[in-house]
């Protein structure tokens, strides 16, 4: 049952990449960020990459010296979150679930639509902030142009 549960899920405890952020065409940034997983935890602070390319994938990485803590990579139909030191992975089809907001700010960044339940607002400082609504969690930051 709980092996079943977890297929369909999409948890994983081991995931290859969908792809290897390498050769020409990438946009790079790097800043530094703010994730709070959810209402009530406390935030955390972080190094903050993320890589995307002009055929729509995106890398995005949040690091705390010395430990990673996420990377995530979408493409126009799948997606994949991975918190190492939990030696956790998710992944599936689509855009993915809400409740990994990290998966929905390249999306933001970019000015197109979010679910419902996500907002993010452009800060006049050149900072911003992506929240969800209905977990708390938030992510907060800036990244290099």
């Amino acid at each position: 049952m709980l092996a079943s549960l977890m297929l369909f899920c999409g948890c994983q405890t081991t995931k290859k990449s969908l792809f290897t952020a390498a050769g020409p065409g990438w946009h790079v940034q790097q800043g530094q960020a703010l994730w709070r997983p959810q209402r009530g935890l406390p935030e955390f602070g972080g190094d903050l990459v993320l890589a995307s390319h002009a055929d729509g994938r995106c890398l995005i990485q949040f690091d705390k010296t010395p430990m990673a803590i996420l990377s995530a990579q979408t493409t126009s139909n799948h997606w994949l979150i991975k918190f190492p030191q939990r030696q956790m992975s998710f992944s599936g089809r689509g855009s993915g679930p809400t409740r990994f907001s990290w998966l929905y700010l390249p999306t933001a960044l970019a000015g197109k639509p979010l679910p419902k339940q996500m907002h993010f607002e452009s800060k006049p400082d050149g900072g911003w902030r992506l929240e969800n609504s209905r977990t708390g969690e938030t992510v907060e930051g800036f990244l290099s142009p």
